[in-house]
This record gives C-alpha cells, structure tokens and sequence, in this order.
C-alpha cells in the first residue's frame, strides 16, 4: 500500500534580520488512509508553515516529504497534481463570477475546455452554487466565499485536501456546515488536512495533531487523546470573588489536584465530581474566597491542549 502522505524530520528555520526562528521543528507523521485530520494549536503554532511545506509551496530547511510516493520536492509539479491547497486568505477573483472563476482555476491546471465544462458543473453542483454561478465573487457571503475556495481547489479531482483555517471569518453555523462537507469528503476517498486552532472543529476529526511552538505533541483520535491525556475524569468549573486572589487558590489547588484558570474562573481535573467536589470547594473557602458558581462538565481538546502544554490554546 502507498502511503499518501509521509513527512519525515521536517524543520523550517525562518532568518529574520540576525535572529533565527525556528517555526516547524522535526516533524513527522504518516497519512496512509483517507481519513479528515486536523492540525490543532494556537497563532504562531507552526501550522501554517508546516502545510505550505506539505503543499510544496515552501521548502522546508531540513526533512523530506513523500506524496504518494513522490519525494514532493524532488518532483514539485507531480506531487502538487495530487494536492488541493485552500489557503488561509481565499484564492478567488472577487472580480469575476463563480464561474469565470472555475474556469480559471481549470486554466491553472491545463484542463481541456470540453473537460472543464463537465467538471465545473458537478462542482457547482456539489458545493450548491448554481443560483450563485454568474454573481461576482465580490458579492458572495463568506460562506459562498469559502465553498468556491475549496471547488477551485479541486478541480482537477486531488485526493489530498489542504485547508489552512477554513472556518477564519464564518460564523458558527457556516462553521458546522463546512466541518460537515468535509466529513462527506473523506466518503470519497480523499485525505483532508486542516489547520485549526478551535477546539471544538477538531472534535469532528478522525485523527488530531496537536501542535505547539513548531513541534507536534500529540497525534490520535480525539477520545483517545483525551483518555490518554486526562482519563475517565470530571472538569470543575468555579467562579470565584475576588478574581484577585484566583492565582492563590490555584497554588493551593494544585497541591492535590491539576488546576488551572480560565479567564475569571478556576478549573480542576477531578477522578470523582460527587467524592471530591466538597474538599475542593471547602480549599477555595480557605482562601477567604467566595465560591459564586460551580459546573461540572467531561474534557475537552481544550484542556488536552492546557494538560500538555500549560497553555490556553488562544494564550499564544
């Protein structure tokens, strides 16, 4: 079996004026199956650069990429015959339709006119944009947007999917909508890599990367990952008074539980809500802190991310 994408030792260190930046430090990981994958982590994680090097659109400084089995930058232009890219910043013309737009994609791509009719139409009608194919790009909504960014990505059929922060600019609903699509993407038989830095779109993944500062730390299935990470535990969520104090009662906590805050609330990581919920509360008190307000909830990537790094994902 050939894989369909392996990324081996990958590092890529940016030169600014005399400093070195090191912005994707010695990855690698395997995607032998189709299967929606998400790269998860904050600004400045190395996400972005790291799918530019998968891409074949920025070299890396060390390692080497394989795209069914091509060395990618070896032979740039095979590899990128496998690949659709949907940059961060939507590729499209806002001053030409839907479909000048397609055609244009085709033109990138050398597909004959004959071919392109053919492809642009069950393109359109995948991504539902026929009442849309002569509006000008500029008049599209961002959700509009968005699905001609991915249709012009796959005009000449890819089966590897690159999504740099899709969702950037949607709002929660259009979110939930693209997350689904692509769902229905990996039923055709194509790899989806996306960089995210929401917790809650890479839930809907098959498998999550989780980045942080150019390295990869983590790589499983999201209930695994918060298994192996936080186990069958409770999250307690307290709103406190004063917020002054809330560093104090964190010191405290920590002693015999993982606790952390969240802007103006405290959150610990308990094996039992019901056994421990008392000793918690009954510390806080200690502290000469009113207790305004408790929840209890089960883990999420977020704090697989916090229990990882010591990081909020949005802190960097």
């Amino acid at each position: 079996m050939t894989e369909y994408v392996i990324v081996e030792s990958i590092s890529k260190v940016f030169q600014v004026k005399s400093n070195k930046i090191l912005a994707v430090d010695n990855i690698s990981f395997t995607v032998n199956k189709p299967e929606f994958i998400s790269i998860l982590g904050p600004n400045g994680a190395g996400k972005t650069t790291l799918l530019n090097i998968i891409a074949v659109i920025l070299p890396p400084t060390s390692g080497e990429v394989f795209i069914k089995g091509l060395n990618a930058w070896k032979n740039p232009w095979k590899a990128k015959k496998f690949i659709g890219f949907v940059p961060q910043e939507h590729g499209i013309n806002e001053n030409l339709t839907v479909i000048e737009n397609l055609y244009y994609a085709c033109e990138l791509y050398n597909i004959p006119k004959i071919n392109a009719r053919k492809i642009i139409r069950e393109l359109i009608e995948l991504f539902d944009l026929d009442e849309h194919k002569n509006k000008l790009a500029s008049k599209l909504s961002g959700g509009f947007k968005r699905r001609l960014s991915i249709a012009m990505s796959l005009v000449h059929n890819p089966e590897i999917l690159i999504l740099d922060e899709p969702t950037t600019g949607l709002d929660p609903g259009m979110r939930r909508e693209l997350i689904e699509f692509l769902k229905h993407m990996i039923s055709r038989g194509r790899v989806i890599l996306m960089s995210t830095h929401i917790a809650g779109e890479a839930e809907y993944s098959d498998r999550v990367m989780i980045m942080h500062r150019g390295k990869l730390v983590a790589d499983d299935n999201p209930e695994d990952l918060k298994k192996k990470t936080i186990g069958l535990k409770t999250i307690i969520e307290i709103d406190i008074f004063p917020i002054s104090k809330i560093d104090e009662v964190i010191k405290s906590l920590s002693r015999k539980w993982f606790a952390s805050k969240k802007r103006s609330n405290v959150r610990v990581i308990v094996n039992s809500f019901e056994k421990e919920i008392a000793d918690v509360l009954d510390l806080i008190r200690s502290c000469n802190v009113k207790v305004l307000e408790v929840r209890a909830r089960q883990p999420t990537l977020d704090d697989v991310f916090l229990k990882l790094t010591g990081y909020e994902l949005g802190e960097e």
